[in-house]
């Protein structure tokens, strides 16, 4: 089947070559030694618009096909002379000696300066690395400054108005979701990364996992030679002290990269969450709660990494990481309820005193082996590993008032929770040049995952405790997912693009110890995918993508048992929630490499949400996940770079979608057109004398998302950066959130229930920021690791220049 596949996609693309011209060549040091990873630039002779750019392989050889032209080549290396030359037909050259720059440039450092945000072919890129707001931010915050991410009340992170982004860490699928996720992206301090790569239609290469795309973080990786670093201080203030720091180091020599790096926050968090819900009985109040919880948090991480890459021959590379990552939280709150009949009298007041401690750990491995074969083509072999450790002691003692203020009962609830989650994978990919034009990608990839969750909670009531078999429980899950998927690149003329083939059989169980309920599944889905550019000129690329992509259930979202949020919220399970399925396409248009626009579709079948219930004959309510019919949805991007001034750079983005959503949510016909719309800009002045100022901003209009109606959300971020210690030292003020609009609020009304909610959180803060870079600072040619998904970016910004 994927072999008749293969060769099908080898006679489409045939039939379609056109006029070109083919360029070969070497680019070496003085002593006539290869030159690796150089950078060669194409711009047209006659009015040196830039056409493409590529790099040197290891050996320092370079094979590039043009459309038909004259071209002027400058090919350029950190710490070396420049060189051009000209070229008009289809030829071999001489190799390129480049010569070192003059010996006291040696002492300068080189610096660049990237734009916040670029957009390469098939992903937005976002820079964090330089940024002034990396100063004293999270990641889950950066996130929700980047084009078209929105992070809600729980943490739960959305794209282009759709839910379903799964989020990688260097590559690879952290595969976890809600508070878990949002403990590890608040842990990781937005300067320990270099950026965020935004996927929304990726290829058969990655996982299928993901119907809204892929979020890919970057961390910092050292690329000098000899041995260097960087030390981090962020003391911050909001409503409480903050405290954010990061040491990282490098040594890297001709076969050997060791680099490291350790990360540390302590900070007090506050919030306020506050619900007005009525329930209803045939549209008159019958009930009203009113509830108020004001929270403090404090939270402790330390994230330490080491790395080591080694160069076991010419062309074999082999890599080991290994990373943790501990959290440390606690929660103590006073939540004040207050229940009035629908009359508006009064019934019951409550207060309950809440208290957490948990204890939650990651630790995670990689063994990675490249080799590079005499074909120029590839073969990379990784074995992952991961664990997590969560522990967490619970305590909710309530006391209840009349109307008098005098209290009529006092209780409590004893948790205590454990859980832990592992996963190990194999992965192997390989990468084969067929001709200049084509390039054939294939791969297999095994992961397992083991879930067991035990939940245990009493009673406390007038000294005596007892076991709580309604809120107890154990829960056990597995998943095995086997995929194989085969990618054909395609590089002809003017035209460029993939045809790309996935594969997987996924095998889940799941087991409720304390009921002795089970059930299990088994599904094989194809997810097939396209994409392709057409270059009329260098100031016009047309471009458009097909792909087909699932998002499955969380792992807890499926264990049926009851989770205590508050006295008249809980969360529970449903074993019976599927899979979603998305086909999603874009059509994209770049002008001038730099204006970017892109129309969008997507019609997802069995649409995951969540929707809150009254259980029957109670003054509570459930949030329950469940499936939908369907979603369609229709969006548009548009990404503008403006020049201001030549000291003012200025980037404009916009991300608008339309959701229709059409089912039935408990026995009520749910059909919603929800239009969303995301502003997002970014400023950069140059002010001289080594000082620039930095402000951001987002707002997020009034918009539905899936049954609620979210109030609009902005933000306005400034940043003031001064660059001391002859270049080797930054002093950062950052100022965030500066109107306090950064906080979600909202309304539900579905069935019987209307629930207003403001989630107001520790938002606005300043902090101050002194970074130092130790060590050897200056430049010279490197030979590097070649991970799969750096090779891919390269791909990306080969076919984008």
């Amino acid at each position: 089947m994927i072999r008749s596949i293969i060769c099908g996609f080898l006679l489409l693309s045939a039939s379609g070559l056109l006029a070109q011209l083919s360029v070969k060549g070497a680019v070496q040091d003085e002593t006539g030694n290869g030159l690796p990873f150089v950078n060669i630039l194409a711009y047209t002779a006659a009015d040196s618009s830039f056409v493409k750019g590529f790099l040197t392989d290891e050996a320092g050889r370079f094979d590039v096909a043009l459309p038909d032209g004259t071209y002027r080549l400058t090919i350029s290396c950190l710490g070396m002379q420049e060189h051009e030359l000209t070229v008009s037909q289809s030829m071999e050259i001489e190799p390129v000696q480049l010569q070192p720059v003059a010996a006291e440039l040696e002492k300068v450092t080189v610096t660049a300066s990237k734009p916040m945000v670029q957009r390469l072919q098939d992903r937005l890129v976002v820079n964090v690395e330089g940024s002034i707001l990396s100063s004293g931010n999270n990641t889950l915050e950066i996130l929700q400054k980047s084009p078209g991410v929105i992070v809600d009340q729980d943490g739960g992170i959305s794209l282009n108005g759709r839910t379903g982004v799964r989020v990688y860490i260097d590559g690879k699928d952290t595969r976890l979701g809600g508070d878990q996720l949002a403990a590890i992206l608040e842990g990781m301090p937005a300067n320990a990364i270099e950026r965020i790569d935004i996927i929304t239609n990726p290829s058969a290469k990655y996982e299928a996992q993901g119907n809204a795309g892929i979020i890919d973080v970057i961390t910092k990786k050292g690329k000098l030679f000899g041995t260097n670093g960087q030390i981090n201080l962020s003391p911050g203030y909001g409503r409480y002290f903050r405290w954010d720091n990061n040491v990282s180091f490098n040594h890297r020599t001709e076969k050997m990269n060791l680099y490291g790096q350790y990360a540390f926050a302590k900070r007090n968090q506050y919030m306020e969450i506050i619900i007005d819900r009525i329930f209803l009985e045939n549209g008159q109040p019958e009930a009203v709660i009113d509830m108020q919880t004001l929270f403090r948090l404090p939270i402790e991480t330390h994230s330490p990494r080491l790395g080591l890459d080694y160069t076991l021959g010419e062309k074999t590379t082999l890599g080991v990481l290994v990373s943790g990552f501990a959290n440390i939280t606690g929660q103590d709150a006073d939540n004040e309820i207050l229940t009035r009949d629908g009359e508006g009298s009064f019934v019951q007041a409550q207060n309950t005193d809440m208290y957490t401690r948990t204890n939650w750990f990651q630790y995670t491995g990689n063994v990675n082996l490249r080799h590079e074969f005499a074909n120029s083509s590839s073969l990379d072999v990784d074995v992952d590993y991961a664990r997590y450790d969560n522990n967490s002691d619970e305590r909710f003692a309530s006391e209840f008032f009349n109307e008098n203020g005098t209290s009529t009962l006092e209780n409590a609830l004893l948790g205590d929770v454990l859980g832990t989650l592992n996963l190990a994978g194999l992965s192997i990919d390989y990468s084969l040049p067929l001709s200049k034009q084509y390039t054939l990608e294939t791969g297999w990839k095994n992961t397992l995952v083991k879930t067991d969750n035990d939940l245990t909670y009493y009673d406390e009531y007038d000294g005596n405790t007892t076991l709580n078999t309604g809120l107890s429980n154990r829960f056990i899950y597995r998943e095995a997912i086997y995929a194989a998927y085969t990618n054909l690149n395609m590089s002809f003329g003017k035209w460029n693009g993939a045809l790309g083939l996935r594969a997987e059989q996924t095998f889940i169980q799941g087991d409720q110890k304390t009921s002795e309920e089970s059930f299990d599944n088994d599904y094989f889905n194809l997810f097939p995918s396209l994409s392709f550019n057409y270059v009329f000129n260098p100031k016009h690329t047309l471009g458009f993508n097909v792909s087909r992509r699932l998002n499955r259930p969380g792992y807890n979202d499926l264990n049926p048992f009851r989770f205590f949020v508050n006295n008249y919220t809980f969360r529970v399970g449903n074993p019976f929630l599927t899979p979603e399925f998305t086909w999603s396409a874009e059509v994209n248009y770049t002008h001038k490499q730099r204006y970017y626009f892109a129309l969008n579709v997507g019609h997802t079948q069995s649409h995951l949400t969540r929707a809150i219930f009254q259980e029957e004959n109670e003054d509570y309510v459930v949030v329950k996940p469940l499936n939908v019919r369907t979603l369609n949805s229709l969006g548009f991007t548009a990404s503008l770079p403006v020049n201001i001034a030549p000291w003012w750079n200025s980037q404009w983005n916009i991300n608008g979608s339309l959701n229709d959503f059409d089912g039935e949510i408990g026995g009520f016909r749910f059909n919603q057109l929800n239009p969303v719309v995301v502003f997002n800009t970014n400023h950069v002045l140059q002010l001289g004398k080594g000082y620039q100022l930095q402000l951001s901003g987002f707002y997020l209009p009034s918009h539905y998302g899936s049954i609620s109606k979210i109030e609009d959300i902005s933000q306005i971020t400034l940043g003031l950066q001064k660059r001391i210690l002859q270049n080797r030292g930054w002093l950062r003020l950052n100022f965030n959130d500066i109107f306090y609009n950064g906080y979600p609020a909202g309304r539900t009304v579905h069935g019987n229930i209307d629930d207003k909610f403001i989630s107001k959180r520790d938002t606005r803060y300043v902090t101050f920021s002194f970074s130092y870079s130790f060590g050897k600072q200056t430049v010279k040619s490197q030979s590097r690791r070649r991970t799969g998904i750096e090779n891919e970016l390269d791909r990306a910004r080969q076919s984008n220049n």
